[in-house]
């Protein structure tokens, strides 16, 4: 078997709701790269919100963050897509407008506004995120009067929005690539968000790092949970959808593993005759 490019989503995917790494999945990841196969995470979550656990554990080859805007490979980056004024300008013009509360993120920092902290957090935990989930994912930030003034964000969520994913993508003209939330499980998760420059997805992440390291598309699998995954999966010559992934996701995937929870990658790697 040729060494295989192994894409791997992180919330859902890698890590469970719990925030925890199960021990199977830790194990099936180095196995593989002791077979010889290399293995990157495909995440939306930034570079500075990946959990320093999983880092430390495991020596991946390769790491997409932001949702495909940054692109790390042997620990460089090379792809960066970052969000230019005039577009961020727009961006939080409409959501201010709309109500919509929102956090940018560059590779190394989260930057908001107060009432991100006053408003957006105490409603992630009365919509039942997990406290500790929202301490990691949201306790590194930087509070300032206006976000416009950031240079270097390449993604920027939202909260509380009234509207879908598609209606913002087509208020904002086709110019951003927008997507549900891909953090936690939760019911109400369609009212929060993801944005990037147009055409941005995990499948751009996949291609630079692919062209950075003289990889094929022919060897490349990918495993995923929710909505921001689908371009990953469709691009992938492989695809996989975990047991606890959504309908769609499912649907769009070669084959469905068991649950984050249920050894899901590990059976997935002896599937794929991986381990």
């Amino acid at each position: 078997m040729n060494a295989k490019h192994i894409f791997l989503d992180i919330d859902g995917t890698l890590v469970g709701y719990d925030s925890k790494i199960p021990e199977s999945a830790l194990e099936a990841l180095k196995m593989a790269q002791a077979n010889g196969h290399k293995i990157i995470i495909s995440s939306g979550r930034p570079l500075y919100m990946i959990y320093p656990e999983l880092l430390r554990a495991v020596n991946f080859d390769g790491i997409i963050s932001s949702g495909g805007a940054c692109v790390l490979v042997d620990g460089n980056v090379i792809f960066e897509s970052i969000i230019e004024d005039e577009a961020l300008s727009t961006v939080i013009n409409y959501f201010r407008r709309e109500g919509i509360r929102y956090l940018l993120q560059s590779k190394d920092d989260g930057f908001a506004e107060q009432d991100f902290v006053d408003i957006v957090i105490p409603g992630m935990l009365a919509s039942g995120y997990n406290k500790d989930l929202v301490d990691q994912a949201y306790g590194k930030r930087t509070i300032v009067d206006d976000v416009t003034k950031i240079k270097g964000a390449c993604k920027i969520s939202y909260f509380a929005s009234p509207y879908s994913p598609q209606k913002i993508a087509d208020d904002l003209g086709g110019k951003f690539y927008v997507v549900d939330f891909s953090v936690g499980n939760v019911k109400t998760a369609s009212s929060f968000g993801e944005l990037n420059n147009e055409g941005v997805t995990k499948a751009t992440g996949m291609q630079k790092y692919l062209e950075s390291v003289g990889a094929s598309r022919e060897d490349t699998i990918a495993i995923g949970d929710s909505a921001n995954d689908l371009e990953m999966l469709d691009y992938a010559h492989v695809s996989v959808a975990m047991g606890n992934g959504t309908d769609a996701v499912k649907s769009a995937a070669d084959f469905v593993t068991t649950a984050v929870d249920n050894n899901g990658i590990y059976s997935a790697f002896v599937r794929l005759g991986l381990i």
